[in-house]
């Protein structure tokens, strides 16, 4: 995988990842369709399992598991249309990374910071930001977790694809 996860705010790893009550957000702002199919193949695909990566995916639409290979296109708006919900998660050695699929115009993964208790748990929140950056070719940011956009909220961790 490509360059180093940046650390966007002067806090040690054990502020960032403190057990406060707050999950954390894994995103990827002003996304497109394209991007959300791209991360979506990246975490399905076999060799994503370096370590073991658990996919899942669930949802109370009638289409189940085809609603997903459809497009995020189309899953999207047969979520929108029915009022159904999604989710994707991808458990990386103890750690669920989970998507809701709230906004099409950001890819969000969110997961429990009680879950990072050490460097190696540090890690594995770094590989994920790369895969997801690099399968969709733009940044990654993670913040504290919002009801709302992201934008306004500093980067605890940024990974730009490409950048070393």
């Amino acid at each position: 995988m490509n360059g180093p996860v940046k650390r966007g705010v002067p806090l040690a790893d054990e502020e960032i990842f403190e057990a406060d009550g707050a999950l954390r957000d894994v995103c990827v702002l002003s996304a497109e369709a394209g991007d959300w199919d791209r991360v979506i193949s990246a975490l399905r695909e076999p060799e994503a399992a370096e370590p073991q990566w658990e996919v899942e995916f669930s949802t109370t639409h009638p289409l189940g598991d085809a609603l997903l290979h459809s497009g995020a296109a189309a899953l999207f708006a047969a979520l929108e249309r029915s009022g159904d919900s999604a989710s994707l998660s991808v458990r990386i050695d103890g750690i669920w990374f989970t998507s809701y699929f709230f906004d099409w115009s950001e890819i969000e993964f969110t997961f429990d910071p009680v879950d990072v208790v050490g460097p190696p748990e540090v890690e594995v929140v770094e590989d994920f930001m790369r895969r997801v950056g690099d399968a969709c070719g733009r940044r990654v940011v993670m913040t504290m977790e919002t009801s709302t956009h992201h934008e306004g909220l500093p980067a605890l961790f940024e990974y730009t694809p490409g950048r070393r």
